[in-house]
């Protein structure tokens, strides 16, 4: 009968929940169960993956390895990274599972293992005062060139300080923001102005600039309470990138590689690790430094191993590198950085830089000018960037159809009755604040005459 089948359908369904319960829920390396969701990263689920090798890529084969691997919406891609080991090694975090160190974790399933934290020295009289959620990751060649740590929360300040004097640290990478889609990612752990005091810890702005992707931020430090005086003031620079969206990607790899420039150029040899930190410590944290390593691994061996060198420092912090986009994205800023290397230039060196650029270049049969605009023309990109433009609807909006502004650019707005999202044909420049659009024709000249009053 009709009820006797719901019972049984129902049944088996419950079954199914309860087996799903055990098998799907992400189990920590201490034998814990992560049952509570708001305090959880959210974990992609993985999909069943073969035991294919995937070696080191020479870099004059990126490109090529790239759109095979892009091909059928990036499934070669997804396949590789559900290849990588969540966790490569048996490891403990028993520190960080102990009741006292509970509440300094930011998320209850993002702990440091054990054999790799960053041990602060311990505080006289407080337990457990020598744990902070900061894990010690290996560069290129370079041990222990990092600490990638997660976000500071209010309650964790005076470590995090802690932890920037006792390893002699001078540069903070700091990859998100500190709010974001009205959820707090990070606690503000520095004064906006003037001198504030975390612990033992003097912390005073020197300067600041504000850039498009990123603000620089310098801070004076120091160690209150030394009556000897023989600890001297420290100058630490903080690199903030402002232009990482929560739960995606940049739309372009550009400003991070401009920005990871500016950090490697700022971080002396002297200095102790570089301290990464994002919200969790693990996603966007892992994606610079596979950056940075693979950068310093294609200019020794003109080659990449993406794959090989995540594996390595998920066995030194769990979840490194948290989605297939970011490790699409880590191959992204490798091909871009490897097609047009780094391009910026001192307005004093203008001159000789375009004195070089009329000579012949090398093998291209032009000069160094032409060579430079023939790769601005061969860059590709995707027509899922450009959905909105080539919708039916929008079509005859274009001049020319084969000029489509990227859906991170154009400007949308609402029609008053049909309420679809109207493509208006435009790249937008800024010069001296004003707005330069391709010249209106009649079809859309409604818009454009909305958008002057808005």
């Amino acid at each position: 009968s009709f009820l006797s089948t719901c019972a049984l359908v129902f049944c088996r369904f419950k079954k199914y929940k309860q087996a799903g319960s055990h098998s799907n829920s992400f189990r920590l390396t201490n034998g814990r169960s992560d049952e509570t969701e708001s305090q959880s990263v959210p974990l992609l689920a993985r999909s069943p993956s073969t035991n294919r090798k995937y070696p080191p890529i020479l870099i004059d084969k990126l490109e090529e390895e790239m759109n095979r691997r892009m091909a059928d919406d990036n499934k070669l891609f997804r396949e590789e990274f559900n290849a990588l080991p969540v966790c490569p090694i048996q490891a403990s975090c028993d520190a960080a599972s102990k009741e006292e160190n509970k509440e300094k974790n930011r998320y209850v399933n993002i702990l440091p293992y054990d054999h790799s934290r960053v041990h602060l020295l311990s505080l006289e009289g407080v337990p457990d005062s020598d744990f902070i959620n900061a894990s010690f990751i290996n560069g290129y060649q370079e041990k222990n060139k990092f600490i990638a740590a997660q976000g500071p929360k209010e309650e964790t300040v005076n470590d995090f300080w802690r932890m920037i004097w006792e390893q002699n640290t001078i540069t903070i990478v700091m990859v998100t923001n500190l709010k974001e889609r009205k959820e707090c990612k990070c606690a503000q752990y520095w004064p906006d102005q003037g001198c504030w005091t975390y612990g033992n810890i003097r912390v005073s702005v020197e300067d600041v600039v504000v850039l498009v992707d990123y603000t620089i931020r310098k801070f004076c430090i120091q160690q209150v309470g030394d009556v000897s005086g023989k600890k001297p003031q420290r100058l630490i620079t903080q690199f903030h990138f402002t232009s990482w969206p929560d739960f995606g990607v940049p739309f372009t790899p550009i400003g991070m590689l401009k920005f990871l420039k500016k950090v490697k150029n700022c971080n002396p040899q002297y200095a102790g690790p570089i301290v990464v930190h994002c919200s969790a410590g693990v996603g966007r944290t892992g994606t610079f430094i596979v950056i940075d390593a693979m950068l310093d691994m294609m200019a020794v061996e003109s080659k990449v191993d993406v794959f090989g060198f995540v594996t390595r420092i998920r066995a030194q912090r769990c979840q490194m590198v948290q989605t297939d986009m970011q490790y699409v994205f880590i191959f992204q800023a490798l091909l871009e950085h490897y097609l047009y290397g780094d391009t910026e230039l001192e307005v004093t060196s203008l001159e000789n830089h375009l004195t070089k650029l009329g000579a012949p270049a090398p093998g291209a049969g032009c000069n160094g000018l032409e060579a430079e605009f023939k790769k601005l023309t061969s860059v590709k990109i995707q027509n899922d960037k450009m959905r909105t433009g080539n919708l039916h609807a929008n079509m005859k909006k274009n001049r020319v159809t084969q000029i489509i502004p990227c859906d991170v650019e154009e400007k949308l707005v609402l029609e008053e009755i049909i309420m679809f999202k109207l493509c208006k044909n435009r790249r937008v420049v800024f010069v001296c604040h004003s707005l330069f659009p391709l010249p209106p024709f009649p079809v859309r000249h409604r818009a454009t005459v909305r958008k002057m009053h808005t």
